[in-house]
């Protein structure tokens, strides 16, 4: 009798700004594959518009299947809305379909938009009122699997690493010695990267433990971007200067201002507590 294969883990959107650090500490610890819309760099070709090419058969029981990949910006899921459904609903939910016919699991990488604006601390058990297209969608991708034990969805807030957008935004700005524009109000629940990865990995591991569905991956401190800005000015960067400014309403079209987003669960999967920004901070500083 042939012996069954191991589980392993995939990536998809293995070249993004968690998909990459995902594949490469999934490596260290399970047989692991890694997707992207080109398939270059050894990756497996996945291009969730047209994922009906995708080669299934590498997919087994039991294997956990990461879905990092989407058009994440929400300017671009109200102004090219079409496209990003075509991706970020239909081509995703149709290859959720396919990897669970299949047997695999998939952890489902979704946001705290869901949730829509909540300036008081909520959880788990909050019902979901998406704010923005982008949040739509991923609210359409959650009613579609939710209640099929192979589907869990983690509701990321704002993803913190040295490499984040907005940190190379203050980064850059320090360098130069130029004042940072700060929009506020614009408060978030701030995660380390780490600790989503490093939670992430835990949930693939021990699956059956956690009966959860949705699980908010979030940072213990709900900070607005003048808190993020001192964190960073204290941790790592002595010379940033900013000045404070409020959006026009355009911007918090698709954005809401707070979602005070809580979880008791990630820090079950992480076996502490999720790491505040400054701690983050200096971890990230220190060691890249």
């Amino acid at each position: 009798m042939a012996a069954t294969a191991a589980p392993k883990s995939i990536v998809v959107g293995a070249t993004g700004y968690i998909g990459c650090r995902l594949l490469e500490q999934a490596t260290k610890i399970m047989v692991t594959l890694g997707t992207s819309a080109t398939g270059r760099n050894l990756l497996c070709p996945l291009d969730l518009e047209s994922q009906a090419d995708f080669d299934y058969s590498t997919i087994g029981s039991c294997d956990v299947i990461f879905l990092t990949a989407a058009i994440s910006a929400p300017d671009i899921c109200a102004r090219e809305h079409a496209r990003a459904w075509a991706v970020n609903v239909t081509g995703t939910s149709e290859f959720i379909t396919q990897v669970m016919s299949r047997g695999g699991r998939v952890v489902f990488f979704s946001s705290d938009t869901v949730y829509g604006e909540r300036s008081n601390t909520f959880d788990e058990t909050a019902e979901s009122q998406p704010a923005g297209e982008y949040a739509e969608m991923k609210s359409e991708v959650e009613k579609r699997f939710l209640g099929n034990r192979l589907f869990k969805s983690v509701r990321l807030s704002y993803v913190f690493s040295r490499e984040d957008k907005f940190t190379k935004y203050l980064s850059e700005c320090a360098e130069r010695g130029e004042e940072a524009d700060l929009f506020h109000p614009f408060y978030r629940a701030i995660v380390h990267r780490d600790d989503v990865i490093e939670g992430a990995l835990a949930l693939a591991q021990r699956w059956d433990e956690f009966p959860q569905q949705v699980i908010n991956f979030g940072g213990p401190e709900v900070l607005s971007r003048i808190d993020f800005a001192d964190c960073l000015k204290s941790a790592a960067l002595p010379n940033l200067r900013y000045r404070v400014t409020e959006p026009g309403s355009d911007f918090f079209k698709n954005r809401p201002r707070v979602i005070a987003m809580s979880s008791n669960v990630l820090p079950e999967l992480l076996g502490r507590s999720a790491r505040r920004l400054l701690e983050a901070a200096q971890i990230e500083f220190a060691s890249r």
